[in-house]
């Protein structure tokens, strides 16, 4: 791999050789000072189309410029346009290719890609017993090698490339690639990963980079199956709160319970939790449950449901493990219900938290 800041240190060096100062150096390349200072700091490379000038004018060739190799062989033959003939007869691997992407444009580093591919496809053969689109594959595509060249890569074909890898590889592999690929590529590998059986858990690998839209929707598609709110908390984080909220309340409409509700609470809203908690109770759920839920309620919210609780009849002590979380004003309501009710029992609970 080309060292940006070796080629740097080269740079400066050969440019004091000859005597010259940055701006001189610019005033012959024809770019600004800041870009031959970015180049000697090993801030940035030069682009390709300036080696041949910037060689010349600091006396050495192309390839003693960028130290030489089978990286600055490549670049030479991308110079002379002649790559695709130089990687079919080098046999170029994408570890090489590797070293010569920052100095070359996208499209340059997808002629080499497929001009690497086209050859490893005429010299592979399938072992015995094996498929023989199967072992293609695996022979033209390398993982590893591939991730270190994603960023250079015109993304058409990445996204490509990513469609061919995602089934062997899986999403937690493929994760490495997300960055690089589209969002539109990224969530259509992600739904059909799902839908062919991988989790949530998989999922929330490549989840950074997928579209809140995709992701929604695979969320939906995942708990309507059957999925568990235990396994959507892996995606939560990133998920729209307005399609998180109304899978909690789909969820509890369902039969399910806060207890089950706790595992995506922390993401959602607050406003949105206070009402499912408090239809709950209403229609008839237990206030204890809402424990589960209880650290992500707002207190207000939390007052006005174990107020609710207690008007449908529920006893005070239900109510005990909502206490280090209600407001001082709602464990005063409390206190005076317990009063009505002579409950001393409750009184000595909540007079810990006054």
């Amino acid at each position: 791999m080309f060292d940006a800041v070796e080629i740097g240190r080269r740079i400066s060096r050969l440019r004091k050789e000859k005597d010259m100062t940055q701006p001189a150096l610019a005033d012959v390349m024809g770019v600004s000072f800041q870009a031959v200072s970015n180049w000697e700091r090993g801030a940035s490379m030069p682009d390709i189309g300036k080696l041949p000038e910037l060689a010349q004018a600091l006396g050495v060739s192309v390839d003693e410029l960028l130290g030489g190799g089978r990286g600055g062989d490549l670049i030479r033959s991308v110079i002379d346009g002649s790559e695709e003939t130089f990687v079919k007869n080098e046999r170029i691997t994408l570890s090489e290719a590797g070293e010569a992407a920052p100095f070359l444009k996208p499209k340059q580093v997808t002629r080499i890609v497929k001009a690497i591919e086209e050859e490893k496809e005429q010299h592979s053969a399938p072992e015995a017993g094996e498929d023989a689109a199967q072992q293609k594959d695996q022979d033209r595509i390398n993982l590893e090698s591939l991730v270190s060249i994603a960023p250079f890569l015109d993304e058409d074909y990445l996204d490509e490339l990513a469609t061919r890898l995602a089934p062997t590889v899986g999403l937690n592999k493929l994760a490495a690639l997300a960055p690089f690929v589209s969002e539109e590529t990224l969530g259509k590998l992600a739904t059909a990963a799902v839908e062919n059986g991988g989790t949530l858990g998989e999922l929330a690998a490549i989840a950074p980079f997928l579209d809140e839209d995709a992701m929604g929707k695979i969320a939906f598609s995942v708990v309507q199956k059957g999925g568990t709110l235990g396994e959507l908390a892996a995606i939560a984080p990133f998920l729209d709160e307005d399609d998180l909220g109304r899978i909690a309340k789909e969820t509890i409409q369902r039969g399910g319970t806060l207890g089950e509700l706790a595992a995506i609470a922390p993401f959602l809203d607050e406003d949105d939790l206070g009402k499912i908690a408090n239809a709950c109770v209403e229609g008839g759920g237990s206030i204890a449950q809402v424990a589960a839920i209880a650290p992500f309620l707002e207190e207000e919210a939390l007052d006005k449901i174990v107020a609710t609780a207690l008007r449908q009849g529920q006893k005070l002590n239900d109510v005990s493990g909502l206490f280090p979380f209600l407001s001082e004003k709602g464990l005063r309501a409390l206190v005076e219900d317990a009063l009505k009710r002579n409950d001393t029992a409750s009184l000595t609970k909540i007079s810990k938290f006054l």
